[in-house]
């Protein structure tokens, strides 16, 4: 999540509310699918999400706003895990490589160039993995309940989505809208994907702000943040080693407003987060 503490209007979220039920009555949709995962996809077929199960190891490294640390720079080694599974429309779909988390739902409408799900799944942390935080009020992750509209516009993929939460934990909403398309260069398949996000001020103040109950029994400030909207870009390559062994590897960028850092929880701030990473993955 982009915490950018910037106070604007609804607009952004009802902006992609519109687009949403605006592209659904069009000509719609023929998978679902996560679109870093579509893109990834050399056959570029819009057909049904096949079902498959793939586990490998990443490395990456990058630099990132941190919570606990006063170096922004990471590196390690990460397992893979990457899936979907479909039945009579119901499906469930995993695609660790995206940064989203497990994730069930509904193919409610599908036609030649559109489809529309409905989904839920968890999104965010907590912050009970640092003792610094030990004093605060719980934070938990949110179930994240909405539609994801997919679709193709001549060699384009574009997705939106629009998520609320329904654990009771955040209680806020989300909207993002993604579109990216990918080259094939013999058994190298290239992809770019561009993106704007959407946060309104419950997300980020239930996972980033300091009440004023907290601030009294904390070294943190008092702080409520407002609502944001931040960018991103991708770049990536696969190959195919073999029928059962993938490579991957990708550079990411997103933006963090200045407003963002504002929030009394990070230990280092930066105005941007870039990674990249490379994996070799196995299909079963």
């Amino acid at each position: 999540m982009n915490n950018n503490k910037i106070n604007k209007s609804l607009f952004p979220q009802f902006s992609l509310a519109a687009i949403m039920f605006a592209g659904a009555s069009l000509s719609s949709a023929s998978y679902a699918n996560d679109i870093s995962h579509k893109l990834r996809d050399a056959r570029g077929e819009q057909t049904t999400t096949e079902n498959y199960f793939e586990l490998g190891l990443e490395l990456a490294t990058g630099i990132a706003p941190s919570l606990t640390d006063d170096d922004d720079k990471w590196a390690g080694g990460y397992a893979v895990v990457n899936g979907n599974y479909t039945w009579n429309n119901l499906f469930i779909e995993k695609y660790g490589e995206s940064g989203e988390g497990l994730i069930l739902g509904y193919n409610a409408y599908e036609s030649e160039n559109w489809s529309l799900d409905l989904v839920v799944g968890p999104k965010f942390r907590g912050l009970n993995f640092d003792d610094k935080f030990n004093d605060l009020d719980e934070r938990n992750t949110s179930a994240m309940l909405g539609g994801r509209l997919t679709g193709y516009l001549g060699d384009n993929v574009l997705q939106f989505t629009l998520k609320h939460d329904i654990s009771g934990s955040s209680e806020g909403t989300l909207a993002s809208a993604l579109v990216g398309r990918n080259w094939q260069v013999r058994n190298w398949n290239f992809h770019g994907l561009v993106g704007v996000h959407f946060f309104d001020s419950k997300i980020n103040d239930y996972y980033y702000g300091v009440s004023e109950a907290e601030a009294s029994r904390t070294q943190f400030t008092e702080y409520q943040p407002g609502s944001n909207v931040n960018f991103s870009a991708e770049a990536g390559v696969t190959y195919p080693i073999s029928e059962e062994w993938v490579f991957r590897s990708t550079v990411r960028f997103s933006s963090v407003s200045d407003e963002d850092m504002n929030s009394p929880l990070f230990e280092t701030t930066r105005s941007t987060k870039m990674s990249l990473s490379t994996s070799v993955s196995y299909v079963f």
